[in-house]
Parts: structure tokens; sequence; C-alpha cells
């Protein structure tokens, strides 16, 4: 199924916008979505969100014999699906330039940045090492597959346990996880990719932004994809499009790229801290947990406990050290059923004079109005009925006749 390609309107209101330094979502040029790291239940199982952007990553290793050029190195495969849940232009059963973009762009980010120890994964030297096999899947595609990809691949391998292995003379004995404690891999440093998207004007300027969106990355004309770890070292770049780049601008993306990660490689940090102790303290974790206390029906407000032993003495104080309300004294006059309350400060004939004045001007009002006659209702209908109509006898049998048919 093909996507609908985006309108020459949209690309001009687009370009328009950006010129001026704004994008469709209120974003800046140089601000990024958010991410949002959920663990699974299991080892290595991790969902990222970047917008609306869902990426699920899920590790597995299994037993090998080693490469025939690194007989002393495990093995990392890295494994993209696109399917059609992601966009209608993806096709499962087929692989799309995207995802082979997609697959190599990821294992030079993770594979040959050597972030990976691959020879604590030998066991046997030229005879059996472990194969970890990460798998991508794209649940949701709103731009920028390759940074939401790679933040997934890193924190599902840094969040994977392989089971404990010993060997004895030729044996080799893979302990499952309910006799020992699993091991983590070991992981030299942390590579984040960040994307920026190029847009070439009329006038020969060229205008880049980070994190593009779909229709951004439909509108763009080239692209530039920096992997940056936490020591602000660049392990991969990746150029693509139509788009001239000068020195000075890889520079000062490169800049861009290498803040931006490292506030990413602390986030995750943290979110492994996170997740380990959620796990010691056997609390909710998940997928499904965190779909409950993203639920409106979920109460998830921090409690907060409160101190109660300074409050009667605060009152007291506050008690004693307040001062009398003043008393205002006032005048009460009974005239009848009413009662008037005058302040003190009021005299009392300004409040008689208002009265004069009001007697004074019914009455007038009252004057305007004088009475002339008096007539009844039967004497009103006389006068206004001025013409009478006799009938003839003829006329009224010819009426009765009427009547009767």
């Amino acid at each position: 199924m093909k996507e609908t390609p985006i309108s020459t309107c949209e690309k001009n209101f687009l370009l328009e916008a950006l010129w001026e330094g704004k994008r469709l979502d209120g974003r800046g040029w140089l601000d990024s979505r958010d991410f949002e790291i959920t663990y699974g239940l299991d080892w290595g199982s991790v969902q990222v969100l970047l917008g609306k952007t869902r990426v699920l990553a899920q590790v597995s290793c299994q037993v090998v014999e080693p490469m025939f050029t690194r007989p002393n190195e495990g093995i990392l495969h890295v494994n993209v699906e696109l399917t059609s849940l992601a966009a209608p232009r993806f096709d499962g059963g087929r692989s799309s330039e995207e995802g082979v973009e997609l697959g190599r762009l990821l294992e030079r980010t993770l594979k040959e940045s050597r972030c990976l120890d691959l020879e604590s994964l030998c066991i046997v030297s030229e005879e059996k090492v472990w194969q970890i096999r990460l798998d991508l899947s794209i649940l949701n595609h709103e731009g920028n597959l390759f940074d939401a990809s790679s933040v997934a691949g890193l924190c599902a391998l840094c969040h994977f346990r392989r089971p404990d292995v010993t060997l004895k003379g030729d044996v080799v004995t893979v302990h499952p996880l309910s006799e020992r404690d699993p091991v983590p891999l070991g992981i030299h440093h942390h590579p984040v990719t960040t994307t920026f998207a190029m847009f070439e004007f009329q006038s020969g300027d060229t205008l880049t932004v980070i994190d593009p969106s779909r229709i951004e990355e439909e509108a763009m004309m080239g692209k530039m994809v920096l992997g940056v770890n936490g020591y602000r070292e660049i392990c991969t770049l990746h150029l693509a499009g139509q788009v001239l780049v000068d020195k000075n601008l890889v520079l000062r993306l490169a800049n861009t790229a290498a803040e931006k990660s490292k506030k990413l490689v602390e986030k995750i940090k943290n979110s492994l801290v996170k997740d380990e102790e959620t796990r010691k303290n056997k609390g909710a974790r998940g997928f499904a947990a965190k779909i409950r206390n993203n639920s409106i029906l979920q109460n998830s407000a921090p409690r907060s406990t409160f101190d109660f032993t300074k409050v009667n003495p605060m009152a007291r104080s506050v008690v004693k050290n307040s001062k009398e309300p003043a008393v205002d004294e006032s005048k009460i006059s009974k005239e009848g059923d009413v009662v008037d309350i005058v302040p003190e400060d009021m005299e009392e004939d300004e409040v008689e004079d208002v009265e004069g004045e009001e007697d004074e001007s019914g009455s007038s009002e009252d004057s305007e109005c004088e009475v002339t006659a008096v007539k009844t209702k039967d004497q009103i209908l006389k006068e206004k009925i001025k013409d009478h109509i006799d009938l003839d006898d003829s006329e009224e049998e010819e009426t009765v006749t009427l009547e009767s048919i």
C-alpha cells in the first residue's frame, strides 16, 4: 500500500515556516522530542517512545561456533523489522531501502564502534562463543527512526543478562537463571545517534533541523546522522541526499550532537538504575504497569506524610497575638416593622432629607395623572360601536335555513 505523497502546497508552507524559525509541532530548529524508555519483565526487553515514534527491542543469545576470522570473539547480529504496522508503505515480507539503511547504520553504531566487549563472549576459543541477537520492531513511524532505534538497541544491550557458564575440561555447562544469577554484557561506551534534516532554499542557504518529523523527512533534501558517545567521540557519520555540505557545517552539527548525546546517555543510565531498584524492591514494572500508571483511573500521585504536632502550638500563638476586631458604634431606630441602623459617622439629617426627597418625587409623579371621568364597561363598548345593523325577517329566515342545512 502506498502512502499519499506530500503536496506542493504543504511543502512550500513547511519551508516558509522553517525559514521563519517555526516548525509544525511548535519546536525550534534545535529542539528535539523527549525520549520515554520502558523496560519489560524479561531481560533485554525495551520499548522506546520518541514523540509518537515507537520502537520495541529484544535481545536474545545462544551458543554457536565463532567466525573463522575472529575465533576469540563473540557475534553481534542486528535485525530490523519494518512492517505495515509502522507505516502503510512498509511490507513485512520484503526488505525495503529504509530497512537496509537502518540496519547497516545500527551495525556501524553498535558493532563497528566496539561498544560491546565481544571478547568476553568467548567460551572456548575457536569452538564455542555467545551470539547476541538484537531484534528491533518498528511499531509506529512518525519520523526519526534512526535515533529511536539506536537508543532502543543500546538500552536493550545494557539491560540484557546472559546465563552464566562453567567449563570443566571439555564439558560446557550453561546454568539456568534459577541456579545462578545472570551475567550482564560488557559495555565500553554508549553511542547514540543524532539525526539532522537539511533543507536548501533558492538563495543557496542550507537550513538544518534536529529530530525531523515524518512530514519533514518527506520534504527534506538531505540528512546527516552523527553517532556520538558520552565522551564526545564520533562513532558514526552518515550523509545522504543532494545538499552540499561544507566543513564548518559538519563541525557545528557535531558539537550539537555531542551535547545532546551527553544528556541522553545520562538519561539512559538513570533509567537502568531505576529499573534495577524497582526489581530489587519488587515493585510494579513492565509494559502493563506502565499502561496502568498512564491510565486516568490510576492515582499515581506520591504519598506525603503530614506532621500535626506543631499545629496546636501554632494555633494558640496565632490566637494569642491576634487583635480584637474594632466594633463600630451605630444608632438603631425602629419605625414600625422597619429597623434602620445608622453608623455613628453618618448624620440622621441626611437620611431624613433623602426620605423627604423621595416623598416629594413620589407625590410629583402622582400629581401628573388626573382622573376626569369614570365609565363602565358597557358604556365603553357602546361608544366603540358606531353603526348598528338591523336585519329584516327575510334575512333572519335565510340565516336559519342556512344553519339547518
